[in-house]
């Protein structure tokens, strides 16, 4: 009974990650949209006249939050596969298939799983410098109309 506890205790801990990994992706994603939707909008007014550097700060962080939703849906399709990767592993452990067809399995699922990471971290950082350079860029602009 003991043995059994921890063991429980992992797999309770490993659906909390996953669930919380999913709707961080998610919730970059959603903002990410969001602020590009905002930019857009801004855009499209007559008021909204950027200057200089501004433009640039603008236009980058236009590219930097495109780049976000790529990383952002890329990330989420990267994960699909990896969940299909480990159900066929689960599936061909219960079919009893060959350990090197599990192996192959496994692989694959780790292969991806490692590039969800990388995949999410790099949406994190182009959506923080997008909406940095948007911050600065916007503040620029309040600046000028404020003195």
């Amino acid at each position: 009974m003991a043995d059994e506890e921890p063991k429980g205790s992992f797999v309770r801990w490993q659906a909390v990650t996953i669930g919380q990994l999913t709707y961080a992706i998610n919730l970059i994603l959603g903002f990410s949209v969001a602020t590009l939707g905002f930019q857009v909008t801004l855009l499209l007014e007559d008021k909204f006249t950027p200057i200089a550097w501004q433009k640039c700060a603008f236009g980058l962080s236009l590219l930097l939050l495109v780049a976000s939703v790529i990383f952002g849906i890329t990330v989420v399709i990267n994960r699909l596969r990896a969940f299909r990767a480990t159900m066929r592993t689960a599936r061909a452990r219960e079919k009893k298939e060959t350990e090197s067809t599990i192996e192959e399995h496994r692989q694959l699922y780790r292969k991806l799983d490692g590039r969800t990471w990388c995949l999410f971290w790099w949406q994190i950082g182009t959506f923080a410098g997008g909406i940095v350079l948007t911050v600065l860029s916007l503040l620029a602009i309040a600046s000028h109309k404020l003195f």
